[in-house]
Parts: C-alpha cells; structure tokens; sequence
C-alpha cells in the first residue's frame, strides 16, 4: 500500500518537474530526467506485479513456508487489543502527521505578528489543532475506545 501511494506522489511530482525542466531548454537535463522517470516507473511497475502477482514466488524464494510445525499459526488475541493497536497506529500516524504542521503554522503566525482573528489561516490552525488532539486522544485512551467499540457488537 505504501509502494502505490508513493508512485501516486512520486509520477506527478516528476511528471511535472520535467515540464518545467523541458521549458527551461536545457535538453540534456530533459534527457537525464526523462531516463530517470522511466527507470523509476519501471522499477514501480516490476515490485508491484512481484508483490501482487507472484506472490508464491517470492514465498519460495524467502523460504517463508519452511520451519513450520503446523500449517496454521493461531494468534491469542481477543478483539479488543486488536482495536486498540488500530487506534493506536491510527493515533500515532494523525499526531505525527499533523504536529509538525501545526507547529509551522503556529511559528509562522508569529512571525506575521497579526491578530489570531485576522489571520488568513486562523482556520487551518484550529483544524491542525483539533487533529492533534484527536490522534493524542487516540492513542492515550485507546483502551478504553476499543471496550466501547466491543459493547457495542
């Protein structure tokens, strides 16, 4: 999941820096960049279909199936750990996610030395905020969100 939402970064990000590299004039830069985009993709192309289409041979390969007494690995956890290291992982990626935004966007509201109410991002501010909270939440509560969640099955 993190491979294909990386291309969906990474293509349009190159894709548009070899526009603007194509308009500068500079061929050999346009040359390089657009070598560098196909081995990139290509490269893309080949890790995905491995880890989706060929699955079993990258099994065989790793010798993933072998030192195994029993087919069947059984796991002792009840629903509610489970949930709660959802929230957790869930809580953990909105607070460092939102963090270090928030903390640039409270440092450049400072330096712009204006009134919170004429801010032009006062509102960004207070949404980056609120989500900070949420995953903090989340993460320290997260216990007691999955018991609720449980009952309620």
């Amino acid at each position: 999941m993190f491979l294909i939402s990386g291309a969906l970064v990474l293509v349009p990000q190159s894709i548009s820096y070899s526009y603007y590299a194509f308009k500068s004039g500079d061929f050999i830069d346009v040359l390089s960049l657009a070598a560098l985009n196909l081995i990139l993709l290509s490269i893309y192309f080949v890790i995905i279909r491995l880890c989706i289409y060929k699955t079993n041979w990258i099994t065989d390969k790793l010798k993933l199936d072998k030192g195994f007494e029993t087919e069947n690995i059984e796991l002792n956890f009840d629903s509610a750990k489970i949930i709660s290291i959802a929230l957790i992982v869930i809580g953990g990626l909105l607070f460092i996610d939102n963090i270090s935004v928030l903390l640039r966007e409270i440092m450049v509201f400072f330096q712009d030395k204006s009134l919170f109410k004429d801010y032009p991002k006062s509102g960004w501010l207070i949404f980056y905020f609120c989500k900070t909270i949420i995953g903090y939440l989340l993460m320290t509560n997260s216990f007691r969100i999955a018991k609720l969640i449980d009952k309620q099955k």
